[in-house]
């Protein structure tokens, strides 16, 4: 059984011990309901501090790569993606500069302080690409301060002699 001694500057002191005491149960009723209200309020704002979680926000790494020099000969290299938001973070769509590019994630939604790889090909064989090679690639995510972000690579393709493809 729980004892509540209400103690007021009256002189009159009402004691609810569980039982109707003429006013005394009405003093229990507005007792319970401004509990129960205090209660409710408790709940509301642990909801709403749910709701207000932080949003998605995308960090790539590394943002650029420069590849040096390397002979012409399909390339693959690897970036990592990153929600360093506090809700799930959404890899809407990856855009390349050129056809000769392609790029793949390995998850399109990650959890708060979840990350990803970005795999991404460039084969220079296809179009005979040579030379200084910049290449850029578009993502797009649920990130409300960065909707879209670029990473990019360089690199430094040596035109191949056509001999030693004659060779193998």
């Amino acid at each position: 059984m729980i004892v509540l001694t209400v103690v007021e500057s009256s002189a009159q002191s009402p004691r609810w011990d569980g039982e109707d005491e003429g006013s005394g149960g009405g003093r229990r009723a507005a007792w319970t309901r401004s509990l129960g209200l205090l209660l409710l309020g408790a709940f509301a704002a642990l909801g709403l501090t749910a709701c207000s979680a932080s949003p998605p926000h995308i960090v790539v790494e590394p943002p650029s790569q420069d590849l040096g020099e390397r002979p012409q000969e399909p390339i693959e290299l690897t970036y990592t993606l990153r929600n360093e938001g506090g809700s799930p973070l959404k890899i809407e769509k990856l855009i390349t500069s050129c056809g000769c590019t392609r790029a793949e994630v390995e998850k399109d939604v990650l959890a708060p302080g979840e990350s990803t790889p970005l795999h991404v090909s460039l084969d220079p064989t296809e179009d005979d690409l040579y030379g200084d090679i910049l290449r850029v690639i578009y993502i797009r995510s649920n990130d409300p301060a960065h909707p879209e972000v670029e990473v990019e690579f360089r690199v430094i393709i040596r035109k191949s002699d056509g001999k030693a493809k004659a060779e193998e």
